[in-house]
């Protein structure tokens, strides 16, 4: 399905028999399309499918961008070990707050603070300061860490252990908890 020109979070996605849906770049829902047009039939009237699904693909990353965008800070002002405990801790805690509401205003935030490349730059530019105020050192967990939360791998490692904890306060996965809150955000405008 391709995405609208005029939406940008429409996304494209596929549907796999027996597996579920996956939305260009590979995040999966378990939700199948089926469940969602009977259990929201007036919200995807007026919604497209590719946009729920691009909403809920975009709010999941934010756990990753808020851990990108806080290291470089927690860097500057703690032990090398701690700045990564503490990322850690902001990572689990605002993957559970992503669990728990949506918001489309945040969502939009997500669009410019979630954009890799800025990351980059400002971890560069981190880089430098750190090198020029002669902490050199800061620099080699910086450039470790970017890549792992860029990449989702900080993901895997961080948020596997939990997903049986996070399934019993959600009985769904991330991506599929963000897609029922942004469909039942919409049915709430639908009702209005």
């Amino acid at each position: 399905m391709p995405p609208s020109s005029q939406d940008p979070f429409s996304v494209e996605y596929r549907t796999v028999p027996g597996k579920g849906l996956f939305a260009a770049g590979g995040l999966r829902f378990k939700t199948e399309e089926s469940d969602l047009r009977r259990d929201y039939p007036a919200v995807l009237e007026q919604v497209p499918f590719r946009r729920l699904l691009g909403e809920a693909a975009l709010w999941v990353l934010w756990p990753s961008t808020v851990a990108i965008w806080a290291f470089p800070a927690l860097l500057q002002f703690l032990r090398v070990d701690y700045a990564i405990l503490a990322d850690i801790g902001l990572f689990l805690a605002v993957q559970l707050a992503t669990m728990l509401f949506y918001s489309r205003q945040l969502n939009l935030a997500l669009f410019v603070l979630g954009n890799r490349p800025l990351q980059a730059g400002v971890y560069l530019v981190w880089g430098m300061v750190f090198w020029r105020a002669g902490v050199p050192s800061r620099i080699l967990p910086l450039v470790i860490w970017f890549p792992l939360m860029a990449f989702g791998v900080a993901q895997v490692i961080f948020v596997t252990p939990f997903l049986p904890l996070l399934r019993g306060l959600f009985s769904r996965s991330p991506a599929d908890q963000a897609l029922r809150h942004i469909a039942r955000c919409y049915a709430a405008a639908v009702r209005r």
